[in-house]
């Protein structure tokens, strides 16, 4: 449900960042925002929390790179255009961003003692918050590309107009980045929220 409210506000925004466009710049532009999200499990076993993050933190490479789990996140755009008589005609906006998360699913947990089940959740849930918040910064990204490059001023040349929008994206992309780690800075990678290992891993 959460990532439908998202995407929708980003629609929502895009569509708004057309109306009322200066006449030097493109007028109603159709802007595609395009979402995905891609969950994957990896299988753990263990008794307890502490056996189950020794396993993990092994795994290395093979899994998360021996974190409980890992996120990447992928922010691309693409202009359609075509030269005119005068200038180059913009007719379509894609903003593309793709999400990946990694995340264990522990395969004896239902053996656990109840109070093991609740710290491993509280892990896990934990891990969610700290990516959630991630996602959310790259939502607000895709949404501030989108109004950018609809709102770029009009071009003669198609070479000199995509390259604008590189350079938009590019500012976006270093925002995104600065986000991201003020967001591990504030939150000490995650520990803040509740991220720790159990001691000794």
């Amino acid at each position: 449900m959460g990532m439908v409210s998202k995407v929708f506000m980003v629609a929502l925004l895009l569509h708004a960042a057309t109306v009322g466009a200066e006449t030097s710049h493109y007028a109603g532009i159709k802007v595609e925002p395009d979402i995905k999200v891609d969950f994957q499990f990896y299988r753990v076993f263990g008794q307890d929390v502490a056996s189950v993050a020794r396993q993990i933190a092994k795994q290395g490479p093979a899994q998360a790179r021996g974190h409980i789990g890992m996120a990447s996140y992928q922010l691309s755009w693409q202009l359609q255009t075509r030269p005119g008589v005068s200038r180059c005609e913009l007719e379509q906006v894609m903003v593309m961003t793709r999400i990946k998360v990694m995340v264990p699913n522990w395969m004896d947990k239902a053996r656990a003692s109840a109070a093991e089940r609740q710290k491993w959740d509280a892990l896990v849930g934990a891990m969610f918050d700290y990516e959630s918040r991630h996602k959310d910064i790259l939502l607000e990204s895709v949404s501030l590309l989108g109004i950018k490059l609809v709102q770029l001023p009009v071009a003669r040349d198609c070479a000199a107009l995509q390259y604008r929008a590189w350079q938009q994206g590019q500012e976006v992309l270093a925002s995104t980045r600065e986000r991201f780690t003020l967001l591990q800075q504030q939150t000490d990678h995650g520990r803040k929220l509740g991220l720790v290992w159990p001691k000794g891993i």
